[in-house]
């Protein structure tokens, strides 16, 4: 067979609304909202530039099931760009996106294939009569599918070289909602020689050969879990058959979520002069594009009191945010956590003869003890245990258990260990 090339994306989900991030000032927001349809375009110039066969997009173009009539034209338009240069796009809907949603009647490009939601289907792609590849898929007819749809992937014959594109989970650890679960075993059997998968947002190669099996993540992060260097992948297949993988970042804005230790910052000015130098770093890491930022202050500081008033990590972030605000290119500053503790020495004050002494010795024994963190757990169940409690709070971990000890410790020696 003749070598050939092919861009595979997934999870553009255009017109996303970054949500939790209104606060940040108009130009930002504006930035915000065009980003999904700037790292598209990205991905079509890639498409063109590579001179590519065909687009392979594993689902959730869009970002909900309300889909926004400015994300079906964008996306209409783009791949309209692809059918002028000659190349194919081929696209499944997933969750977010399912054929049931609400959907403009619009004109699609003659290269375009949008795979049908009842089985799974089969289209031969050709170079003057002469076919070099075969791509199965299929839709999501309705946003919850839990039926395994990779059993209805039968390959029809040996050749040409055969894709199997899907919107599913592989596996227990997705971190995503399981919808049309599936193993790797249920994958190897179904006879693809590459499936181009969607949904997890995490790039993953989850097997690099016999088959090829692999999630490009989405190529713009769209909150602070969906950090760093976002793209899609550039495949090329030889004569004998064989895959190879090149990832290309194509993201246009991205996000960070650091830690800053601020033992040494005495006083406002260096704690400032501490966040403006890890914005900066995020800068350089960022490659010429915006970042978007949320920076979590840690370790024992003499500003740990400062913090805990109220209005001072806002007037700190506003701070940041007006620093960078003529910077080019921009970090964003989304928000500012503080896990921060009070300079105390524990040591002395837990081997004293009064009060805190006593408590700090008691949270120390709780932490070296798994029969008392169980009676811990035990009395903090009805937090989560309760009707309302269960809709927004799961049960802790030994490690969230273990960090809220420490939450309150820190807490006990703010209050019971100062001057006043």
């Amino acid at each position: 067979m003749r070598p050939f090339k092919f861009v595979h994306t997934a999870d553009l989900h255009l017109d996303s609304p970054f949500l939790g991030i209104s606060r940040l000032n108009e130009s930002v927001a504006d930035e915000l909202r065009e980003a999904t349809f700037r790292t598209f375009e990205r991905i079509l110039d890639i498409c063109i530039d590579q001179s590519v066969d065909f687009l392979l997009i594993a689902g959730d173009v869009y970002n909900s099931r309300d889909r926004s009539l400015r994300a079906q034209l964008r996306f209409r338009d783009g791949l309209r760009r692809l059918d002028d240069a000659g190349i194919s796009a081929f696209v499944v809907h997933g969750n977010h996106d399912p054929l049931d949603s609400w959907a403009a009647t619009l004109e699609w490009p003659e290269r375009v294939h949008i795979f049908g939601g009842k089985k799974v289907e089969r289209v031969v792609v050709e170079d003057s009569g002469n076919a070099f590849a075969q791509i199965y898929g299929i839709s999501y007819p309705t946003r919850e599918i839990r039926r395994n749809l990779a059993r209805e992937f039968p390959r029809v014959d040996d050749g040409p070289f055969a894709i199997g594109l899907l919107h599913c989970s592989v596996g227990d650890a997705t971190g995503h909602e399981p919808y049309a679960p599936c193993t790797v075993e249920d994958l190897v059997n179904a006879g693809m020689d590459y499936w181009a998968l969607g949904h997890v947002h995490n790039r993953t190669i989850v097997c690099l050969e016999d088959p090829v099996i692999a999630y490009p993540g989405n190529p713009q992060g769209c909150n602070v879990g969906e950090q760093k260097e976002r793209g899609c992948y550039l495949v090329r297949v030889n004569e004998e058959g064989h895959s190879t993988l090149d990832f290309v970042p194509v993201d246009t804005i991205r996000w960070f979520w650091e830690t800053l230790r601020i033992e040494q910052a005495g006083n406002e000015d260096e704690l400032i002069h501490a966040v403006e130098s890890l914005c900066g770093a995020m800068r350089g890491q960022a490659g010429n594009r915006p970042a978007l930022c949320r920076i979590t202050l840690t370790g024992r500081s003499p500003m740990h009191r400062k913090l805990t008033q109220p209005g001072f990590v806002d007037d700190l972030a506003s701070a940041i945010r007006e620093s960078e605000g003529d910077r080019d290119p921009p970090v964003w500053l989304e928000r500012i956590e503080v896990d921060t503790r009070p300079v105390v020495d524990i040591e002395a004050r837990r081997s004293g003869q009064d009060f805190l002494s006593d408590l700090l010795a008691l949270i120390s024994e709780y932490r070296g003890d798994p029969t008392l963190m169980d009676s811990l757990r035990s009395e903090l169940a009805p937090l989560y245990e309760s009707r309302r409690g269960r809709s927004s709070i799961e049960g802790l971990t030994d490690e969230e258990l273990l960090w809220c000890l420490e939450a309150a410790e820190a807490r006990c020696l703010d209050l019971l260990a100062g001057d006043d």
